[in-house]
């Protein structure tokens, strides 16, 4: 058993199903299967460097989802929209800022469908409180 290193590696991270591990970071691995095997203090050495290209990751995926969602909408009405404060996704488009993974995920929702995503939210947020929502049960009473 050798810590070895080597490209193309993955493992889960949070919510990412395959998030890259460093090519240079050493693994212990058996020499004859091949087989890794991470123990608690190669898991601790590598927490960090996950934490970072996590943060790296989300930055990008917010980027490409905000450029994605402004071509359709501004920027200060998308952030409205979202209960975002004023410049908020400029930071994040400028790499100054930690978008959560709920802000990734609601923008990459939005990003896939912009115009009819968009139109719902809208009208989610201009629906009187108390009115049933479109999809909503409603209940008559008896």
């Amino acid at each position: 058993m050798r810590k070895r290193a080597r490209p193309g590696r993955t493992m889960r991270y949070r919510n990412m199903a395959a998030l890259p591990i460093p090519d240079d970071f050493g693994i212990p691995t058996c020499g004859r299967c091949h087989a890794e095997y991470l123990d608690e203090a190669t898991g601790q050495a590598l927490e960090p460097l996950l934490r970072q290209t996590y943060q790296q990751v989300l930055q990008q995926r917010a980027r490409q989802a905000i450029d994605a969602v402004t071509a359709h909408i501004s920027q200060r009405r998308l952030e409205t929209l979202l209960g975002l404060s004023q410049g908020y996704l400029s930071r994040l488009r400028a790499g100054a800022g930690n978008p959560s993974p709920e802000l990734v995920s609601h923008l990459a929702l939005i990003a896939h469908d912009p115009k009819l995503r968009l139109l719902e939210l809208e009208r989610y947020w201009a629906t009187p409180e108390g009115l049933p929502l479109r999809g909503e049960l409603v209940t008559l009473p008896r």
